[in-house]
């Protein structure tokens, strides 16, 4: 893949250079805003580093694998472009003919100053094509621009003198498209690149008459699709005074020494157009790149299995959603998942600490605002006298709450014109099993979580009396449940230790200050200054 970096305008070579961006469709004349197409993946995986991957961050997920801004610098390329092609034609050509015969000697001199113009500054038009199920894309750009050759050509003798100004333009009109398959694959087809004259001036006039001493002009400006100046000389002698030989050499060397220059300059110009064409509209991707396949080959960390593999078990489809922002194009693919209630379970316990940290939250002098441990007291007592009684009459009928992970919400990466969807949803029930047991530390109680999918990234949240108890948890399990037996892992898709055949997830544990342990402590302000 190519540098998705616009291509410096600083290019030394001048045939890259001039003439860069002569294109893009809108209005004729318009000058608006370049177009950006986009193609994103959502998916609860990182899709760059995938053994990166936490599942607290998996709506996240969504980086653009392909950008590309089709926007065409008209004021800093034309400057560019006249300062590249004048690097073409040095300041002043000229020599002095020696006449053999009984004839005056002439001296002649050119000075060749080339102008190169945008006429019409268009952007690129963006369309989707093709059917729904697809992300495909055609970038059409058309544009002109105007290039001048003027030359000031003087000749004397010891008798006479003349100065002859001449004017030499075409008009090209510039026309590129090409197509871009974004999903199911990155596939881009070859540019498409024409060029029609759209004016020129080819029956040649001088702008000054003159007087005593005339030249012969030979220039060509054949033009063709293909290129330019690839004819012969289209216009004969416009003037002719004198006849001696000196005076015929000398109309060969300017007509010559015009014709060189002005074909040079023309043809820079016309394969900076093919660079600059390829450098602005086509596409940064060089081969064909299956985005679907390397998605469902994606391996999910822990689990040992691809997201392919996976989709079966997390009830999960691909989604294609598209939106055409200020008249570019964006389009993100999603794993989107049901969220069905399936055979899903995850076990584990709840620990109650029968201590916890108290705190102290600084009201004055330099700590102000400072939360400070004071040390371990008392917590839970009133468990004591009921332990051995059943978890649901200690703890109620809930206590943790539970969402199934849908998948990512267009509007993260396509924006507010996107379609909304909730990338989470309530699932499951809890079981409290068995009764009160007091660990040296703390409370127990184990439960079970039932009905949810078979596969599913799962957030816990403790409330109601559970976190009351000090156990204040908000944590996020990828669960996959198969053959009656349940494996959990944790928000870095490390395995969650296993009982019976079964993951368990620990909610709690014994009172700590300083971080971790069992849960919220409790706090009380303090005056100290």
């Amino acid at each position: 893949m190519r540098n998705p970096t616009r291509p410096s305008i600083s290019l030394p070579c001048a045939a890259a250079l001039a003439v860069s961006g002569l294109f893009a469709l809108a209005p004729a004349d318009a000058a608006a805003a370049g177009k950006t197409v986009r193609v994103h993946v959502q998916a609860p995986v990182d899709f760059h580093n995938p053994m990166a991957t936490r599942l607290e961050g998996i709506e996240q997920y969504g980086h653009a694998l392909f950008y590309q801004d089709f926007e065409i610098p008209y004021d800093q390329l034309e400057t560019l472009i006249n300062t590249k092609l004048d690097e073409l034609v040095p300041n002043k050509i000229g020599d002095t003919i020696v006449c053999t015969d009984p004839c005056p000697d002439v001296t002649y001199s050119i000075r060749i100053k080339p102008t190169f113009k945008f006429t019409k500054k268009n952007q690129p038009v963006v369309t989707k094509i093709g059917p729904s199920g697809d992300a495909r894309v055609k970038v059409e750009l058309s544009a002109q621009a105007k290039v001048s050759v003027h030359a000031d050509v003087h000749a004397e003798t010891w008798f006479d003198s003349v100065d002859v100004p001449v004017d030499v333009f075409v008009v090209l009109g510039v026309k590129a498209s090409v197509e871009v398959g974004l999903w199911p694959k990155i596939d881009p087809k070859p540019v498409s690149l024409e060029f029609t004259i759209d004016d020129k001036n080819i029956d040649l006039e001088l702008n000054g008459k003159a007087v005593g001493l005339g030249m012969k002009w030979g220039t060509i400006i054949g033009l063709s699709p293909v290129g330019l100046l690839v004819g012969g000389p289209i216009l004969g002698p416009i003037l002719a005074i004198l006849g001696d030989e000196a005076a015929d050499y000398a109309e060969a060397k300017v007509s010559q020494i015009f014709y060189d220059r002005t074909e040079k300059l023309f043809a820079a110009a016309t394969r900076g157009l093919e660079d600059m064409v390829n450098d602005y509209i086509e596409p940064y991707v060089k081969q064909v790149n299956d985005i679907k396949d390397a998605l469902l080959n994606k391996p999910i960390k822990g689990v040992n299995k691809t997201v392919g593999q996976l989709l079966g078990q997390l009830g999960a489809s691909l989604e294609l959603h598209t939106v055409t922002p200020d008249g570019g194009f964006a389009a993100s693919a999603l794993v989107r998942m049901t969220g069905a209630p399936a055979g899903g379970k995850i076990y584990g316990s709840v620990r109650m600490p029968k201590k916890v940290c108290e705190y102290a939250k600084v009201s004055g002098g330099p700590l102000k605002g400072a939360t400070l441990p004071l040390g371990l007291v008392d917590a839970n007592q009133d468990l004591q006298t009921k332990v051995g009684q059943p978890c649901t009459a200690v703890l109620g009928a809930d206590g943790i709450g539970r969402q199934v992970y849908l998948g990512a919400n267009p509007r993260t990466v396509l924006g507010a014109t996107a379609q909304s969807l909730p990338s989470w949803k309530s699932s499951g029930s809890l079981t409290w099993k068995g009764n009160l047991v007091a660990e040296a530390d703390w409370y127990a109680c184990k439960f079970e979580l039932g009905g949810l999918p078979n596969a599913a990234v799962v957030e816990l949240e403790t409330g109601g009396a559970v976190a009351e108890r000090h156990v204040a948890v908000k944590e996020r399990f990828f669960e996959i449940t198969a053959a009656g037996k349940s494996l959990v892992f944790d928000a870095g898709l490390s395995p969650e230790p296993v009982e019976g055949g079964n993951g368990q997830v620990i909610f709690g544990g014994a009172g700590k200050c300083g971080g971790g342990g069992g849960g919220k402590g409790q706090r009380r302000t303090s005056s100290r200054s």
